[in-house]
């Protein structure tokens, strides 16, 4: 009967350590399935990350546009990373830098109009004509 016993008891682990191979076997199995997945995962955050950053610098590069910079992504390189209000800074940055901006167009006022305007009436295309203008 002791025989008997170690034959059980040896099958009975013999079973068991089976089981654990599968078992470790399985694991190996979920961990191939779930890296590509992880690495999917990260591969996105980075392009999720990238495009944040793509987007932050476009808003960067359309507002110094509105502000009259003539070259708004040399500009934009100066925006440093944790600054919370751009129009402040853009305002400091084109006090600074007056040579990066367009003067403001000026505006005339009134019916002012130059003399090579297109729209001029027909009264006032022949008093130029008549004064040589």
């Amino acid at each position: 009967m002791d025989n008997n016993t170690n034959n059980v008891s040896k099958s009975e682990i013999v079973q068991k350590f089976n089981e654990k191979l599968a078992a470790a076997s399985g694991s190996s199995k979920e961990k191939t399935k779930t890296e590509p997945v992880n690495e999917d995962i990260l591969s996105l955050k980075k392009q999720i990350e990238n495009l944040k950053a793509e987007n932050l610098s476009i808003k960067t590069i359309r507002a110094l546009e509105k502000s009259g910079c003539i070259m708004p992504e040399l500009a934009a390189k100066a925006v440093p990373a944790d600054c919370e209000n751009l129009q402040q800074w853009i305002d400091t940055f084109k006090s600074e830098n007056e040579v990066l901006f367009q003067p403001p167009a000026q505006n005339h006022g009134g019916n002012f109009k130059p003399t090579k305007c297109n729209n001029l009436s027909p009264t006032e295309l022949m008093n130029n004509y008549i004064r040589g203008i």
